[in-house]
């Protein structure tokens, strides 16, 4: 079975047309038809059920698309992996906010590292000023984090994801024994907030909200790191609104209602500058695992 004669299939089973398959794929719709005619006589099986004007899968087709789309990723990744062997060592430098990146970006990596077995990958921990910094004099390569306003001429953005907003509070806190949070128990609550000269989105997005909806906010805190954040949250010293995923000790994380607009996690690269292959590849990893997330958690 040749890959090009599996493409071939897959695009009619998406299709449910020759005709539309064979002007996806650049053919005419005989030698399309022809192509699937020789699969089906070398797998000695009836792929399709032929209509009028479309195709229908049989039992034996619905599972050559389900197992001939992993056999195609499989082959898109051993082309890749061989590319990748013929490539230089060259570093992969890579800014990210931990507190939007950290569960996506190790398994991003995960995968990476088997298409790219000889890049080495540099990681760093930063504010969303030193990833600016960073990728304007040229010291990092990609960037995962919150869209920058006002950067649109000067780095590119690929989404990766949406996270949730949710309130994280201490276990002791009276809120914690409340299943979901109203916005109007915000109000007058000791606040522990991200750094506003390190993370200014993230200051926006939550001033913007109390604003909207008439809450007083007490900042109580602020903080340059989802580590230092924790330690103030499981100290008591009071609540903090985060991506509904994150995870700290002593801490329970509740929704919010009505819930606040989600938070945009991207990749960003500088424009004006060639995009190494090695880049692309990670961003299409960071949405592949991103995909996989989403669709297991509904």
């Amino acid at each position: 079975m040749e890959l090009r004669q599996l493409q071939l299939f897959l695009a009619a089973a998406e299709e449910g047309s020759i005709t539309a398959a064979a002007k996806r794929m650049h053919l005419t719709q005989p030698a399309l038809s022809r192509q699937i005619k020789a699969l089906e006589e070398e797998l000695g099986v009836e792929l399709f059920t032929r209509g009028a004007h479309s195709v229908n899968l049989t039992p034996a087709g619905k599972t050559l698309l389900e197992e001939g789309g992993k056999l195609l990723d499989r082959a898109e990744r051993v082309v890749k992996q061989v590319r990748a062997t013929a490539e230089g060592g060259e570093p992969l430098r890579i800014g990210y906010a931990p507190s939007l990146a950290g569960s996506l970006l190790g398994h991003a990596l995960e995968r990476f590292s088997q298409i790219h077995p000889r890049v080495r990958v540099l990681l760093s921990d930063l504010s969303s000023a030193e990833m600016r910094d960073g990728l304007a004099q040229g010291n990092l390569d990609v960037v995962v984090t919150v869209p920058w306003e006002g950067d649109t001429q000067s780095v590119g953005w690929t989404t990766i994801r949406r996270h949730r907003m949710g309130l994280a509070v201490p276990e002791a806190h009276p809120l914690a024994k409340k299943k979901k949070i109203s916005l109007a128990d915000l109000d007058g609550q000791k606040l522990l907030l991200y750094s506003r000269a390190d993370y200014p989105e993230y200051w926006q997005a939550v001033t913007r909200l109390f604003r909207e909806h008439g809450l007083q906010a007490k900042v109580a805190g602020e903080f340059d790191g989802v580590t230092s954040l924790g330690a103030a949250l499981a100290a008591g010293l009071g609540v903090a609104i985060v991506t509904a995923e994150s995870r700290f000790d002593r801490v329970l994380t509740r929704p919010i209602e009505p819930e606040p607009e989600p938070v945009c996690v991207a990749a960003g690269v500088p424009l004006g500058r060639d995009i190494s292959p090695v880049v692309q590849v990670f961003v299409e990893e960071m949405r592949a695992v991103a995909a996989e997330e989403e669709k297991e958690s509904g």
